[in-house]
């Protein structure tokens, strides 16, 4: 392996070749060398993270942390077995309920069948010291893919999505399903009959409705990011823009979804009329269209993007793009108005599908926390910074 410059020097090279100055400080997650899969989530004055390591005699982990105060408590096991299911794309979560109630969930291989998998639930009532499994997040056993979930509380409860293929055994299209958790996951209703079978999902609050963003798919495979926003008994389905990307296989690259300020703003990838570019956009409080995609890089994008508030309505988002022989964790601020922040570059991993996707999670008093998988590494290491919303101008 060619030996690599401690982690602080290489970001402070990296930030100032991009023109930031000095570096955010560097908060690698307490994970263990080949963890893999990083997810973050605001809560309770800070942040709640999940991430999977390695286990015994082939079995894996989920393990839970939290980042409060500038650092990291101790990790628990949420889970550990054979059947955990380990996906780039498709990673494992927690989220947490007005109450501070945690559930968690991942991805489990179907005993039938080891191309199928589900999604397996875990609730804690003490901040994630325990963990009590809940059992399946949809109310159907078929031996298909389920997976790709967000969560966002409602109510007493949280609002799950989550793409569903009970319907692909028998030639139909994947589709997205929503369902109220809280002690255990209640019926699921379908959100939209007919999307992209491997992009993620991205969950939000608006207007006192729950609103999920999702790649959807048309009949001639026309694969543009949409949010439904769910009012009343029908969800509202609306496109985010009209890019036009017409691809035959699902990009795995799913849009990110926050809410900004009294609406959403949605930030996603697209490499319709051949060129790869990733976006943002805004929809006021109430409203069911999206303004103006803001590009906030086209040169040489990998997409693979997250999505965090900032004050006055402005977000932060963060993607990979190809730079050299490796990938670069980008940063930038939008704003409403469509103005934009410089660039920054936060850290380094591989183009390859390995790296997975780069995470970001608000943080008080105006700090976020960004954590990638640094997949140059063998074995791998899961990398953060916390990085202060002024850098981002």
């Amino acid at each position: 392996m060619t030996p690599r410059a401690p982690l602080a020097v290489a970001l402070a090279l990296v930030a100032a070749s991009a023109g930031a100055g000095p570096a955010p400080p560097a908060v690698d997650p307490p994970a263990a060398a080949g963890a893999s899969a990083p997810a973050l989530a605001a809560g309770d004055g800070g942040v709640i993270a999940t991430w999977i390591e390695p286990g015994v005699e082939g079995a894996h982990r989920l393990r839970f942390a939290r980042y409060e105060g500038g650092r990291w408590g101790a990790p628990t096991t949420v889970i550990e077995n054979a059947r955990l299911f380990v996906n780039w794309a498709d990673t494992p979560g927690v989220a947490a309920a007005r109450d501070g109630t945690l559930t968690a969930w991942w991805l489990e291989r179907a005993e039938s069948d080891a191309h199928a998998y589900g999604v397996a639930l875990a609730r804690s009532l003490d901040r994630g010291v325990s963990w009590r499994a809940l059992g399946a997040l949809h109310d159907d056993d078929s031996a298909v893919e389920h997976g790709f979930v967000s969560m966002v509380p409602e109510g007493d409860a949280l609002r799950a999505f989550w793409l569903d293929g009970r319907r692909t055994a028998a030639g139909g299209p994947t589709e997205l399903r929503t369902a109220l958790v809280a002690a255990a996951a209640g019926p699921s209703e379908r959100v939209d009959e007919r999307v992209c079978d491997c992009c993620s999902t991205s969950a939000g609050r608006s207007g006192g409705m729950s609103v999920v963003a999702y790649r959807d798919r048309s009949g001639d495979e026309i694969r543009d990011v949409a949010v439904a926003r769910l009012q009343g008994r029908e969800p509202l389905a609306a496109p985010v823009a009209a890019d036009g990307w017409r691809i035959e296989g699902c990009p795995v690259n799913g849009p990110a979804l926050t809410a900004a300020g009294d609406g959403v703003a949605v930030a996603w990838f697209t490499a319709a009329s051949g060129r790869a570019r990733v976006a943002v956009a805004f929809s006021a409080a109430g409203a069911s269209s999206f303004g103006r995609a803001l590009e906030l890089d086209g040169d040489r994008p990998l997409g693979r993007v997250g999505i965090a508030p900032l004050a006055g309505g402005d977000v932060a988002v963060v993607w990979l793009a190809i730079r050299g022989d490796e990938a670069a964790v980008r940063a930038r601020r939008a704003r409403p108005d469509g103005s934009l922040g410089p660039v920054l570059e936060l850290g380094a991993t591989t183009a390859s599908r390995l790296a997975g996707v780069p995470r970001i999670a608000p943080l008080p008093r105006g700090a976020l926390l960004v954590a990638w998988l640094d997949a140059r590494e063998r074995p791998s290491r899961l990398r953060a910074v916390e990085l202060d919303a002024a850098a981002l101008r």
